[in-house]
């Protein structure tokens, strides 16, 4: 594909976007939010105006950034794994997170749960990557790490929820996923740290691209090669759980967005770094939207609408293309 039909497939994709940003921000259940719209623009102390600046705008930037985040987390794991069914958890991070959020609804009623799922997200995930070594890296053995970091804290969590019956409702609902306030990092805060994450990740696009060349081309350089594998992990690890903070755990995004964007637009991970942010941020955006309004006014846990519109879609392009997986 030319230079000419990827800025095509580019700007198709920042549409998909804008209309994604739109349906999340203004539109409601009973209408398409022409009026809402229109208040954007001069917003005052009426019902409207509260409802952008408190509920939407916060809600659209996290849904933004969990959607971003996840896809490029996973374009990262499946380009140092050579695996296209990696996935941003596979570091155990989903497990993490999900033990932080129902030990916090267990010990604190559910106040900032998404801080200790932050929390839960990193620990789990640095104890996988420490175990994994530094100085003799192996992809299997991070992944077989993770997994049984996934089983056994899943299996612990689980406990957790049969014995509380109490508390089992909340925690079930909210391990679904969903965007939320919090008040002890502001939505500032996390922008800033998200646009930070997403500087570093621009730095070491480049280097997806060399570590994409066969392993004797880059035999010399072999220890480069286990340096930039295990920054590029980190980095994914550190992506995954800020879309942890922002909007929970969710599925699906790290697989489907990552192989929707090599199937547009190559190899090129230069391409694919845009494409991964476009297609990711609009999945998450318009799933918010469906969850907000499908059943109005009771709201669908927003892991389940990502799920519902996610695997279709990924059995859709896998049938269509055959070589969908080939890298």
């Amino acid at each position: 594909m030319n230079k000419t039909k990827k800025i095509i497939v580019i700007l198709i994709l920042l549409i998909l976007l804008i209309m994604s940003l739109y349906l999340a921000m203004y539109a409601g259940y009973k209408d398409i939010g022409i009026n809402m719209l229109c208040k954007a623009f001069n917003l005052g102390d009426d019902t409207e105006s509260v409802i952008l600046s408190v509920l939407r705008y916060p809600r659209a930037l996290k849904a933004f950034i969990a959607g971003c985040c996840l896809a490029l987390s996973g374009m990262f794991m499946q380009s140092v794994s050579k695996n296209p069914l990696a996935e941003p958890y596979i570091t155990g991070i989903s497990a993490g997170a999900g033990l932080g959020i129902v030990l916090s609804i267990l010990f604190f009623n559910s106040a900032n749960y998404s801080v200790f799922g932050f929390v839960g997200a990193l620990l789990s995930s640095a104890i996988v990557i420490a175990c994994s070594g530094f100085s003799k890296f192996s992809i299997t053995k991070l992944i077989l790490i993770g997994l049984s970091m996934n089983i056994f804290v899943s299996s612990l969590i689980s406990l957790i929820i049969l014995v509380n019956p109490m508390k089992s409702y909340m925690m079930m609902l909210i391990l679904s996923g969903g965007v939320t306030n919090n008040e002890i990092i502001s939505n500032k805060m996390l922008l800033i740290l998200f646009l930070l994450a997403l500087l570093v990740c621009s730095i070491f696009i480049p280097k997806l691209n060399y570590l994409r060349l066969d392993s004797d081309l880059i035999e010399a350089n072999k220890s480069n090669k286990y340096l930039y594998t295990v920054v590029i992990i980190v980095l994914a690890s550190f992506l995954t759980s800020l879309s942890v903070f922002a909007a929970g755990i969710l599925g699906f995004v790290g697989i489907i967005a990552p192989q929707i964007s090599r199937m547009l637009l190559g190899q090129d991970y230069r391409w694919l770094f845009v494409s991964n942010i476009l297609i990711g941020s609009s999945l998450i955006l318009f799933a918010d939207y469906i969850a907000r309004t499908i059943i109005y006014p009771l709201q669908v846990p927003l892991g389940l609408v990502v799920a519902f519109i996610g695997a279709p879609v990924f059995v859709y392009f896998l049938t269509r293309k055959g070589d969908m997986f080939r890298d």
